[in-house]
């Protein structure tokens, strides 16, 4: 069975406790951003007369907590547990959890936030009879049909939605622009967003504005200099090379790249959309529309963007710079210059400040 959209998920949940809280609530799922939202809604819903006890499963104890099921406090209206990261707290007291289940009084409650929980046994089925279970399951960075556009992934829409709820109107594309420069860690995205949506007080924000704010402050990353050095803009290149190297760079995984990948990762991710560019400009010149062009070459991501890109750079601008890039990247292996500089000179020499190369 498919697993739900973890922020569907998360409405099910809030509903759910919202009329009448469950004794046992048990969060799983490998996202724990949604994990950690689901757990304090449900502690949000605990009844402010009871005793609430809040530990970390990763840090060990005796079992004792478990005597807060067995009965209603002394002055409220009753006790409930509350048990972050359970994994550890499982394996330690599941056998005793399932017995002191059986014996649970009435206002006493569990809820248990875990990644992972093999629902085969046992004490999976026991907690299941006795509340309720909730997955979530990290958010699509891609569309399950590869096919279509990269701006139907969940996580675009995801960032739309939630940028609305803190009064930030922004598109798809722009949504696309912050995930390709924040990541795809939600709790990430979610704070870029508290950050950029003061300044824009509500207003719809288009991605050419928004991109000046979103780089500003975070890492850069090969997407945003290849596309600085196909704007022709040596001040944004040089400003994404430097970020680049001062703060790092993330992998498509989302993982660090360690420093000697840096200069890779940014050349190749640059050679790639040159390429695409210079396909482009050879459609045009053999009488292919400048409009069927993104769509012969697949390109279904910042149409608007790449076609701008066809209109800027020439053909013969495209080759030189490929050629100063394959010179870059021989003067490394020969060299062993710094890369950053090798970079640094290879903006020097394709972009001038008479943004030579313009159609």
């Amino acid at each position: 069975m498919a697993k739900p959209n973890p922020e569907q998920e998360l409405t099910r949940l809030s509903k759910l406790v919202a009329r009448q809280l469950p004794p046992v609530v048990v969060i799983l799922g490998t996202s724990e951003f949604f994990r950690r939202e689901a757990f304090d809604a449900v502690l949000g819903a605990v009844d402010p007369t009871a005793e609430l006890r809040t530990i970390d499963g990763t840090e060990s104890t005796d079992g004792r907590e478990l005597d807060d099921l067995r009965g209603a406090s002394l002055f409220g209206s009753g006790t409930w547990l509350a048990v972050r990261r359970a994994g550890g707290w499982l394996k330690s007291h599941g056998a005793a959890l399932e017995q002191v289940l059986g014996a649970r009084r009435d206002g006493c409650g569990l809820v248990l936030e875990v990644p992972k929980l093999d629902r085969r046994t046992k004490l999976a089925k026991t907690l299941a009879e006795a509340g309720e279970l909730f997955e979530f399951r990290d958010l699509y960075a891609e569309p399950y049909d590869r096919s279509r556009s990269p701006l139907e992934a969940e996580l675009v829409r995801w960032v739309v939605a939630r940028a609305s709820k803190r009064s930030l109107s922004i598109t798809s594309e722009a949504a696309y622009l912050v995930i390709s420069s924040v990541g795809h860690e939600p709790a990430d995205l979610v704070a870029e967003i508290e950050r950029l949506a003061p300044m824009f007080e509500g207003r719809k924000v288009d991605p050419e504005e928004l991109r000046r704010h979103v780089t500003s402050s975070f890492e850069s990353t090969p997407f945003e200099f290849a596309e600085a050095v196909l704007a022709h803009d040596r001040l944004r290149s040089l400003r994404s090379l430097h970020a680049m190297f001062a703060r790092g760079v993330k992998g498509r995984d989302g993982a660090s790249i360690d420093k000697g990948g840096v200069f890779p990762f940014i050349t190749n991710w640059l050679h790639q959309a040159l390429v695409s560019v210079y396909e482009g400009r050879r459609l045009l010149e053999s009488g292919v529309p400048a409009r069927d062009v993104p769509g012969r070459l697949g390109v279904r991501v910042f149409v608007d963007r790449y076609q701008a890109q066809l209109e800027r750079s020439t053909t013969t601008w495209i080759v030189r710079a490929l050629h100063e890039l394959h010179d870059c990247q021989r003067g490394l292996r020969s060299s062993g210059e710094d890369p950053q500089r090798l970079l640094e000179r290879f903006v020097a020499r394709c972009l001038t400040g008479s943004r030579e190369g313009a159609a």
